[in-house]
């Protein structure tokens, strides 16, 4: 995107949102859009992530120029740098950048998504007697039953399921074809030794500042709702079944499978992870790419491996 920016209201939309940062160069420049720093284009602004040293790409640059680059404040300063920003969290703060200044949602009336209700009624079903906030987004092809609650500034896209009993706080964003409700999986042995799924009758409760990915599903409760609490980050293709609670600020990601009845503690990072049922897991705990959990973690570890185990640093 090409959009002209002057990098003086790049600098004022960091002091409105009070992030502390440092600046060299002339403000009253203009950038022409954003790309990476593996494939910068011209007159553009870049970042580059605390995970890497920028001495290691400088070769790329000896003839060309970074009209803009956020840094780390321990990084170098280079010649081909002409304007610098400085930094603690660089790729948090180009984003956020990007986000307010180069979006390319559609926020009109008519657009797919959006907070027009006659135009989301007409093209997904919401029943009247759901509770629906003010300024809520919803897509196209979406579901919404009796008996639901969506807060304020939340965003459903399209194709989107809530079954009834499912309460969704303020500033939450729910992707496409993610469906929240449905009865959990529990199937109980009759005499004769026949299997009958046996009915639940909780609900699912998603707290504020709640992201679910596309294509995901959670299972409402048995009798208490299942929880996913404010914060939680939640990528696509991830199942979380009946009971489970997650806590503060926790992050999962494709493609997690998390059974029945467990509970996860605050700020955890859950990557591509089975956990068997009524597992405890504790706060800060990092579950690796593929691990499958057994058994209780305690806080403060990271498990790997099938089963998962402890991984000593």
């Amino acid at each position: 995107m090409n959009k002209e920016v002057k990098i003086k209201d790049i600098l004022a939309l960091l002091r409105d949102k009070d992030i502390q940062h440092t600046f060299s160069g002339d403000q009253e420049e203009v950038i022409m859009g954003f790309s990476t720093l593996f494939n910068y284009k011209p007159q553009t602004m870049t970042f580059i992530s605390t995970l890497y040293d920028f001495k290691d790409y400088e070769e790329n640059f000896e003839e060309k120029k970074i009209k803009l680059i956020i840094t780390d404040p321990n990084e170098k300063t280079y010649d081909c740098f002409v304007n610098v920003i400085q930094i603690e969290k660089p790729t948090n703060s180009f984003f956020t950048i990007l986000e307010n200044f180069y979006s390319h949602d559609n926020n009109g009336e008519n657009s797919p998504i959006c907070t027009n209700e006659e135009h989301y009624k007409k093209h997904s079903f919401i029943s009247e007697h759901a509770k629906i906030g003010t300024n809520v987004k919803v897509g196209y092809g979406c579901v919404i039953e009796p008996n639901v609650t969506i807060g304020n500034n939340t965003t459903i896209h399209h194709n989107v399921v809530l079954r009834s009993g499912t309460k969704i706080g303020e500033n939450c964003t729910v992707c496409t074809g993610t469906v929240i409700g449905e009865d959990g999986f529990n199937p109980s042995t009759q005499k004769d030794g026949s299997k009958e799924l046996l009915k639940h009758f909780g609900g699912v409760t998603i707290e504020d500042n709640v992201y679910i990915g596309a294509n995901c599903n959670i299972h409402r409760g048995s009798i208490d709702d299942t929880i996913l609490c404010t914060g939680v980050k939640v990528n696509s293709m991830v199942h979380i079944s009946h009971n489970c609670y997650i806590d503060n600020d926790t992050v999962i990601t494709t493609p997690t499978h998390i059974c029945g009845s467990v509970k996860i503690g605050k700020q955890c990072h859950i990557a591509a992870t089975t956990i068997r049922n009524q597992c405890t897991i504790g706060d800060n705990v990092v579950l690796g790419l593929g691990a499958v959990v057994v058994k209780d973690v305690e806080n403060n570890v990271t498990m790997v491996g099938n089963p998962a185990r402890r991984l000593e640093k």
